[in-house]
């Protein structure tokens, strides 16, 4: 019999429990006793895709990894070699070129959002060796600044897609493309640019870029999952390798924590169950996320992306059965600033939500005092949030004061916070690839896991697709298809 401490402590985290209800602890671990999957099925041949018909294989490109099966186990040798063969090219260059090199990252969703989220961890701690511009958005002013800033001579354009499709990261290619051929001519442009992708053949026949720099992934890992991957490639360009397989040793260690407790016990399991009996008790869709410290600004975006284009979903995985709920609606931002940003809205507007603080122990800088006031914030407002405090609690303090009873009662129904809110505190030891591998494993986990009680498919996005489709059809037949009442309404009469 395995103890049901208030916390969890695993891979350099400690998950804190302490403020959620033990009737609601009890009820998600029920759940998790009759989860659906077992999470050995993600590192061996199953068909959890089930839309796409494939396995979701992301465990296996971590460093270290090992297959369930022997097609899991080809997998993790192609993906090892794969990215052998990438950091081989990056020693190449960083070896013989001249540094710092300037790096055009062009990718968007899941081939950008958990890259910038880790450069933006690492980089807290870390001076990165290149200059990294990112492009991800079909916004021309920020590739026209990114161009702006660097010298043709000096640059290595990265084209980020695992289906070499995506319409807003090939724009961008043809465009940097045109401009290297300005310097470089023709022929020689596209030997700086660098595929990462899953359609090797694609990469080579729409940007003419060469097979040596073209690095392959599976269409086995999902885009939100991808950095672990060769589409992680500009985390080793831009801090060592060393550093990325730091990173890949917390996430590794997370996967072992994973694959051998039981959901139950484990601190992916618990969040996710806990998740779970909120919305399906009380209907409550709002989960809130505040991680203390600018260094995960991008992580914050990150981690939406991930739950809910993961279980924003109302349909099941078998395709036929319409869902009660769905995933939740996650907020997410930076502490102390989300504190005066949307918190007022929970504390005084009378819709709960469920909270996730993450905060770092030990300070990354040299201004202690200030880490201290960071943390003690993140504290204070899951204690806020729990506890509340009454009107009468408030109207006794503002009578000592010396108010009047009237003014006492009126400020105090103004002050008050009805509190019943539960979170979890997720306490990482230290700022370091390790640390912050192992929290980008445990929210992957967590939301596979959740999407398994939901019972939806969390490794398809088909509504991402619509709107993708929409838009090329809209462009190829030009904009005056945005006309008013064009979804079936008049406009207005004057």
């Amino acid at each position: 019999m395995q103890p049901d401490p208030a916390c969890v402590s695993v891979s350099g985290l400690q998950l804190d429990f302490s403020r959620h209800s033990a009737q609601n602890l009890a009820e998600a671990k029920a759940v998790l006793r009759r989860l659906p999957h077992h999470p050995c099925e993600l590192i061996a041949r199953n068909r959890l895709n089930s839309s796409e018909d494939r396995a979701a294989w992301h465990l296996l490109a971590r460093r270290g990894a090992e297959g369930g099966d022997a097609d899991a186990h080809a997998a993790v040798e192609f993906l090892r070699a794969e990215s052998e063969r990438a950091n081989a090219w990056v020693q190449s260059i960083v070896q013989h070129g001249e540094m710092p090199l300037d790096i055009i990252h062009l990718g968007i969703g899941g081939c950008d959002a958990p890259l910038r989220a880790a450069f933006g961890a690492l980089a807290a701690t870390l001076e990165p060796r290149c200059h990294v511009h990112w492009v991800a958005n079909l916004d021309g002013a920020t590739l026209r600044q990114a161009l702006a800033a660097c010298d043709p001579a000096n640059t290595w354009v990265l084209v980020n897609s695992k289906s070499f499709g995506t319409q807003e990261v090939l724009r961008s290619a043809q465009a940097v493309l045109g401009w290297l051929e300005d310097h470089w001519g023709r022929e020689r442009a596209p030997q700086r640019l660098v595929a990462l992708t899953a359609c090797p053949e694609r990469a080579r026949d729409s940007l003419r870029i060469p097979d040596a720099q073209i690095f392959r992934s599976l269409p086995e890992i999902g885009g939100r999952f991808s950095l672990w991957s060769v589409h992680g490639l500009v985390l080793t360009l831009a801090f060592g390798e060393s550093v990325v397989e730091n990173m890949h040793a917390g996430a590794l260690a997370m996967d072992q924590h994973l694959l051998h407790t039981p959901a139950e016990h484990s601190a992916p399991g618990l969040l996710a169950g806990l998740s779970y009996i909120t919305r399906s008790q009380s209907g409550q869709d709002l989960l809130s996320i505040a991680l203390y410290g600018d260094a995960f600004a991008h992580t914050c975006l990150y981690l939406q992306q991930l739950l809910m284009e993961s279980l924003g979903k109302s349909i099941a995985a078998d395709g036929n059965t319409t869902l009660s709920i769905s995933g939740p609606v996650v907020l997410a931002g930076v502490g102390t600033s989300a504190q005066h940003s949307y918190f007022q809205y929970f504390h005084q507007s009378g819709h709960a939500a469920l909270h996730e603080f993450v905060a770092v122990r030990q300070a990354w800088h040299e201004y202690p005092e200030h880490h201290r006031g960071l943390l003690a914030n993140a504290l204070a407002q899951a204690e806020a949030l729990c506890r509340g405090r009454s009107p009468a609690e408030w109207e006794r303090d503002f009578l000592t004061q010396g108010q009047s009873p009237h003014d006492a009662a009126r400020n105090a129904r103004q002050r008050a916070c009805s509190g019943g809110q539960p979170s979890t505190l997720i306490w990482l030891e230290r700022l370091d690839a390790f640390h912050f591998g192992a929290l980008l494993a445990l929210y992957e986990h967590r939301t596979v896991i959740e999407g398994w009680l939901l019972g939806v498919n969390p490794f398809d996005q088909w509504g991402v697709e619509l709107g993708k489709t929409l838009a090329a059809n809209i462009e190829q037949g030009g904009l005056s298809t945005l006309s008013p009442g064009h979804c079936g309404h008049q406009p207005a009469m004057a």
